[in-house]
């Protein structure tokens, strides 16, 4: 398989491309702005620096490359800044990750991964949470990522043959 990994020089992401490159035969790109990552912290794959919001750029790569899975990890993340500046969060976490999706319809990917957030429960009433644990997030971080799952969802009820998975992080 060819796997995008996106945000693949952030924390997260970068010890993800560590483990497939460990553990698997793929083909591994990484896709990163480098705004908050790392390439330093890239053992494996191919780095294309390269921000989701250029949009015309992105859909250009998806075709030239061909992807068989994408691993979503790129998007802003700190809650604090999500209340001061939401528009920065909505785009970014929303709006770019949408035309992600987009683009990985158009293209053929398969498989998709998306790394949200357990912001989106908000603060349950429990202690613990499932995935049947309702959303009810209390800030523009976890409702851009709620967004961007929902997003996920309906593009997979239009489109049956794009599976995919969703991550909510502690």
């Amino acid at each position: 398989m060819k796997i995008l990994v996106t945000g693949g020089a952030g924390y997260i992401g970068s010890h993800v491309v560590k483990l497939l490159g460990e553990t698997t035969p793929h083909e591994i790109v990484v896709l990163d702005n480098l705004s908050t990552g790392n390439k330093e912290a890239l053992l494996y794959g191919r780095l294309e620096r390269m921000d989701l919001s250029e949009f015309s750029r992105v859909r250009s790569f998806l075709e030239e490359e061909r992807f068989d899975a994408i691993i979503h990890f790129a998007a802003s993340i700190v809650v604090p800044e999500s209340v001061e500046n939401p528009l920065k969060y909505y785009m970014n976490n929303t709006v770019n990750t949408t035309h992600l999706i987009s683009c990985a319809v158009a293209t053929g990917v398969r498989f998709f991964i998306f790394s949200s957030t357990a912001a989106v429960y908000g603060e349950p009433e429990t202690g613990s949470v499932s995935e049947t644990t309702p959303t009810l997030p209390i800030n523009p971080y976890g409702m851009s990522k709620l967004m961007s799952e929902t997003v996920l969802n309906d593009t997979a009820l239009a489109h049956p043959s794009f599976k995919f998975v969703i991550l909510r992080n502690f």
